[in-house]
């Protein structure tokens, strides 16, 4: 299909289905109370609606009366008894496949993907890439670089795949317009980072047409910077002559599908020696126009950094609320606060931050939220999630006829408290960004820790070469006052001394790509890592003594 005939198809895929959000978007509760009754009849008879009587639920109320909010945990037992016994536990429709991701505890989730969901998960995703075009339709004048994570990673007992759900949606992207990926998906399945991120670059060096690239996290692409400046020499010269230095380390399957596209290519090897070591991500493929990634809460270091390897014409835009769960949001216009919810697909509640904190639970639907209130989402999907909690924290930014829109603003477990100043991951991220605005630097990766033990926070930040960084207690003093500007209960434990000093510390280049590949090996997946910038210290996994730097400074009261 040529350019002209995919662009017909995407501005007629975005007018039809922008007739139908507006539709939607003026009866928000027709389309939620329809669907919630669709979900429960077509589960009737499974374990789970036979015991919590969905053939007696007749509205919303009594949908919150017999069937409790849960996290994954409580569905595990259910999950399990199809996969071990193909019981017909959660839905009627048997999954076809299941997204993996990390859990609370030691053993993975395993989400259940049933087809009706999928098919709706196709559409939702043709309809943001259809937006994408009519806000940036330069971004598909040439070749699109997609990174995901791979749609099958394994098999479980019942034969069923498990995988990404980016990756299972993404293999259905309408052949027009995968025709046209840098990427054949077998090498998103590589295991091994750095071999993968090399044949990626290997691969996309070659295409100097590359105009769209898709990553959940902006993060994947730093890294990819970072290490094609480490090899730089080798991929040129792969490049000018044909093949991959690492060949041999490629496993049979992977080898063969990238083998017909290694072409020599003796001038674009030229052109891209002849640029300067220093060069950007922007140097790299001029014709950049549209990168589509997570730009907000802990993503938003990441996309502050890259967008420093950026061309004037190069824009990034918000993905998203995507989870392993569900996907929450369809970006509509050029802002991050335009996500408009898949209310056709997923059924939301919502309690407020507050209240839930304080264990008030009060659930709120789509209709009576407003505009600029935080709120926990709990969601219900057609693959078996009942009223499943999933920890997130949302903002309606805005309202769409009668709909609100929403944006993800934190994981709910990114608050910590040590003497009752309840310090929010948002907050942190805030005042970093406006201390390093003042330093004029750029954090590449943040973690603040709170100590219990000595009642302060520890302040750790990556930001690029280190002979170059200011005192660290600069940073100490401007992210302080900053905190006690957005959080009255911080200032006041700190104006009484409840709270201690801040100690910050600068961390050497490649720490945040460090505790990242850490994470991946506990079992997080790759193209779906998200950083929570704050945490506890006796929580968290990692050991950053090693990578701190001699320029290392604390704060006093004095």
């Amino acid at each position: 299909m040529t350019l002209n005939l995919i662009a017909l198809y995407l501005r007629a895929t975005a007018w039809r289905q922008g007739a139908r959000i507006a539709w939607m978007a003026r009866n928000p509760m027709k389309v939620q109370r329809r669907l919630l009754e669709r979900i429960l009849a077509d589960n009737q008879t499974t374990r789970f609606g036979r015991e919590h009587g969905f053939e007696k639920i007749g509205v919303y109320q009594d949908y919150v009366r017999n069937v409790p909010v849960c996290e994954f945990e409580g569905l595990r037992s259910f999950i399990e008894a199809e996969i071990d016994h193909g019981e017909a536990a959660l839905t009627a429709s048997p999954p076809l496949c299941y997204m993996r991701t990390s859990g609370t505890t030691g053993k993975p989730k395993d989400l259940p993907l049933i087809s009706t969901h999928l098919s709706a998960l196709r559409r939702i995703q043709r309809t943001a890439v259809a937006f994408q075009h009519r806000n940036y339709p330069q971004g598909f004048a040439g070749s699109i670089l997609a990174l995901t994570s791979p749609a099958s990673e394994g098999t479980l007992p019942n034969g069923k795949p498990y995988g990404s759900a980016s990756g299972v949606v993404s293999r259905s992207t309408a052949g027009s317009i995968r025709n046209r990926f840098v990427l054949p998906y077998q090498v998103l399945g590589i295991a091994d980072s750095r071999l993968k991120y090399l044949l990626i670059l290997r691969l996309a060096l070659e295409r100097r047409d590359i105009s769209y690239i898709g990553a959940a996290n902006p993060s994947t692409l730093l890294a990819l910077m970072k290490i094609y400046r480490e090899y730089r020499e080798q991929l040129i010269s792969d490049i000018r002559n044909g093949g991959f230095f690492l060949m041999a380390d490629l496993s049979a399957d992977v080898a063969a599908a990238v083998a017909p596209r290694l072409f020599a290519n003796a001038i674009r090897a030229g052109e891209l020696a002849r640029m300067d070591t220093r060069e950007r991500l922007a140097d790299l493929w001029p014709e950049l126009h549209l990168i589509v990634s997570w730009t907000c809460a802990g993503a938003g270091v990441a996309a502050a950094a890259l967008q420093q390897e950026l061309a004037s014409h190069t824009k990034i835009l918000e993905l998203g609320y995507v989870s392993s769960e569900f996907r929450g949001t369809i970006t509509l216009g050029r802002s991050s606060g335009s996500g408009f919810p898949t209310l056709d697909t997923h059924f939301f509640e919502f309690v407020e931050r507050e209240k839930w904190d304080r264990g008030q639970a009060e659930f709120l639907t789509l209709d009576e939220v407003r505009k600029g209130g935080l709120y926990y989402v709990i969601v219900t999907t057609p693959s078996g999630l009942y009223r499943y909690f999933i920890n997130d924290l949302v903002e309606v930014t805005g309202v769409l006829h009668r709909t609100p829109l929403l944006r993800f603003v934190q994981k709910g477990k990114g608050v910590t408290s040590i003497t009752g100043e309840k310090l929010y991951e948002s907050q942190v991220l805030a005042a970093v960004s406006s201390a390093m605005q003042v330093l004029g630097r750029q954090a590449h990766f943040l973690m603040m820790l709170a100590d219990e033990t000595h009642a302060r926070y520890r302040l750790y930040v990556e930001a690029g070469d280190i002979e170059t960084l200011p005192p660290a207690d600069t940073l100490a003093i401007l992210v302080d006052a900053k905190l006690a500007a957005l959080n009255l209960e911080y200032q006041a434990k700190r104006e009484s001394l409840r709270l201690g000093d801040i100690s910050v510390h600068w961390l050497s280049p490649g720490t945040g790509d460090a505790y990242k590949r850490h994470c991946v090996a506990q079992g997080q997946r790759e193209g779906q890592f998200k950083t929570i910038a704050v945490a506890y210290l006796k929580d968290f996994p990692f050991d950053f003594a090693p990578h701190i730097t001699n320029a290392t400074y604390e704060i006093t009261t004095d």
